[in-house]
């Protein structure tokens, strides 16, 4: 379900997709490339659609500009997974940010914000019995699409800062992951950011941008391009990238 109100405020304000970015950034509509649907059965890591991930977290920010924004790698913190996007709200951010300075040692986050099409091959994955994956949450309803959770290795370290500093810790069974409950859950953004990007680059195979995930979705999401769609977000700037340097290894699998 899209929960908040607020996508479709930012929605009505969006204007037109063309007129947003130069032509020299748009590219031509296309969906050729590997197809998501590939990686079921060949691939156990959700960098396979990276390159995709990243334009849906960028139109993301174009539906609901400074919702999302980067966080860094760096002493106190380090990316250990091979897909981490290192995005969340801009509280998540500050507070993460003062959990790791409150700490001792480095923080090991395996997964942050997490697309449609991450979580569709985690649930696949899950259902193949593959990759070592004992639970998914349902593509369009993860905690990590919310944009305010953190998946972290080396939890027990953290626990008492990261909760002293607004991060929850209370889903059973996934002692890895923390949640910002201060910040809006923008479950379903995702959803409809992908969306608007396969209408983009298919304008002959429309489905309804409604931020819902059902089966007209699934079927797009399985046919679209792991390396990206020719047009990606149209809308300047974009979204810091992951940040340089970033340790990636095998995403540690987790259930929500």
């Amino acid at each position: 379900m899209l929960r908040p109100a607020v996508l479709f405020v930012a929605l009505a304000g969006c204007g037109d997709d063309t007129a947003a970015m130069p032509d020299a950034f748009a590219g031509t509509p296309s969906i050729a490339g590997t197809a998501v649907a590939s990686f079921e059965t060949t691939s156990c890591e959700t960098s396979s659609v990276l390159a995709l991930s990243v334009q849906i977290a960028d139109e993301v920010h174009c539906l609901m500009p400074g919702q999302l924004v980067a966080f860094e790698a760096g002493p106190k913190i380090a990316f250990a997974g091979s897909a981490v996007l290192p995005y969340t709200s801009a509280a998540a951010r500050d507070a993460l940010y003062a959990a790791a300075m409150a700490g001792t040692g480095t923080m090991q986050i395996t997964s942050a914000f997490r697309t449609i099409v991450q979580q569709w091959l985690l649930y696949r994955w899950w259902q193949l019995g593959r990759c070592g994956i004992t639970a998914a949450a349902d593509p369009g309803s993860s905690n990590h699409e919310s944009g305010r959770a953190l998946d972290v290795s080396n939890y027990s370290e953290w626990l008492s800062p990261l909760e002293a500093h607004g991060w929850s810790h209370d889903v059973p069974g996934d002692p890895v992951h923390f949640d910002h409950l201060d910040s809006p859950d923008i479950r379903g953004a995702d959803v409809l950011a992908f969306q608007r990007l396969w209408n983009r680059n298919a304008p002959d195979d429309p489905i309804a941008e409604d931020g819902q995930y059902g089966p007209m979705t699934e079927d797009r999401v399985k046919r679209a391009p792991a390396e990206g769609f020719g047009i990606g977000a149209l809308c300047a700037p974009r979204l810091a990238p992951p940040a340089a340097g970033a340790t990636l290894t095998e995403e540690t699998p987790c259930a929500h």
